[in-house]
This record gives C-alpha cells, structure tokens and sequence, in this order.
C-alpha cells in the first residue's frame, strides 16, 4: 500500500491540532486536581462507612438466655429490672448484654447494650441498640478510656456523628505500644505484663498529658515498677519500688 504525498501534507497539518487538544484536555485536568481543597490530618469523612460489625441485637435470642436465670423469671419485663447475660466465647472472648426494661408506655425508649473483651486484653468494645435491636452507637474503650472514634447511627443505619478522641493527643496507645516494644519489649495490649493509662490533667497544655505504665513481674511482684512517658516528647521516666528513676 502506498502513501501519497497528499495524504501525508494532510496529515502534517492536522497533527498539530490534534496534539493540542490532548494537551489542553491533561492541562485543564491537572488544574482541577491542583484546586480541589486538601483534606486536613484529622479530617474525618461521615459519608465513608467505616468497617465496623453492624449486627443487629438479636432480642429474642437475649431474652431466651437472660429467661433461664431464677431472678430474671421473676422480674421477666417489669420497669427499672435489669436484665444481664454473658456468654464465654472459644476465642477467649466475653460477650457481656444486658438492658433496662422501661415503663410500658415507654416501651419504644428501650435500649440494649453489649461489651466485647478478651483474655489479657485492655480493649473493650461498647455496642448500643435501640428497641427493635438496631446500632445506635459504636465505640472501643482502652480499659475505660474513650479511644479512637465513636460512631452513632440514626435508624436507618446511616452515619449521623462521629467522634474523633485521638485528635488532641500527639501519639496513641498504638505509638507507645511500638515505642515500648522497641525500646524494652513491653506490651501494653498484655495485662499480664503492664497495666496502661492515660493521664489529661489539662487539655490546654499539650505537657501535662502523659502515659502511666504499670511494668508486672511475673515471678514477684516486689519487682514491679512504673513508668511515665510523656505524650509530646516519649520521654521516660522509671519509678522502682526504691524510689530510683531514671
């Protein structure tokens, strides 16, 4: 097949043109990235629903289980009672529910609860449900301290508020679980070896929040010792049972 000189003068001149629009088009694409507004660091975004388990409350199942307990027969449905069950998974876990039975004009107030721990854990995650076993509100606890965020649902299952506890603090347990790990392989997500909290005397001054680590010894407890490190810096500081820090 041939190509006449024509066709290849046409060709020339209309490629230029082409290669223009291809350049305006990536131009005017990379100008509409450059001008979208940058999400902040602790921007949280309510329309992403987070990977959270949703599973309704199963009532009927509770019920079923809270019936076999004497006290509960006896009290089965009448206002203020509170009515508990706890059931020990093959995984080390406890699943602890229990709700208020509410005046019987006021039956559509009725709320369940439901906490999940584990064996040596300090996590604790908190699930509330409305009357007819929906998610209403979804939490985790370090021991009794709000962590991370907490998401509450309307009844439709869509996110209407999400609160963010982490934003005010440089590092989370998560940081000074690394840290310590690295630096005197200690797990605070263990019990059996160190008991964690957090201290926040002043939210104002970023200096006064500190972590307050609780170091076990397995063999005696005569050995056991506390550390202090401090959320802006990491620095530690060791208080022994003879009042020595370092």
């Amino acid at each position: 097949m041939r190509i006449s000189r024509n066709n290849c003068l046409q060709y020339e001149t209309i490629a230029p043109f082409i290669s223009l629009i291809i350049y305006s088009f990536l131009l005017s694409s990379c100008i509409a990235k450059t001008v979208e507004k940058p999400e902040s660091k602790n921007a949280i975004i309510a329309e992403k629903k987070p990977a959270l388990d949703s599973s309704r409350f199963d009532i009927k199942k509770f019920e079923a289980n809270a019936y076999k307990q004497k006290l509960f027969k006896e009290n089965f449905k009448k206002p203020g009672f509170d009515a508990q069950y706890e059931e020990e998974l093959t995984d080390d876990r406890t699943v602890r529910q229990w709700t208020v039975f509410p005046e019987q004009e006021k039956e559509d107030t009725q709320e369940y609860a439901e906490e999940i721990t584990k064996k040596w854990n300090p996590f604790v995650i908190r699930k509330k449900y409305d009357y007819k076993g929906q998610l209403r509100r979804w939490s985790t606890t370090f021991r009794q301290e709000s962590i991370n965020k907490s998401y509450e649902y309307d009844e439709s299952g869509k996110i209407i508020k999400i609160t963010n506890y982490e934003e005010k603090f440089k590092h989370s347990f998560a940081d000074i679980r690394e840290f310590l790990l690295k630096a005197k392989g200690i797990d605070i997500y263990d019990t059996r070896q160190a008991i964690a909290r957090r201290v926040n005397h002043r939210y104002e001054d970023p200096t006064q929040v500190y972590y307050d680590i609780y170091v076990l010894d397995k063999k005696d407890e005569k050995n056991d010792y506390r550390i202090v490190m401090f959320d802006d810096t990491l620095q530690i500081k060791e208080y022994r049972n003879e009042n020595k820090s370092k």
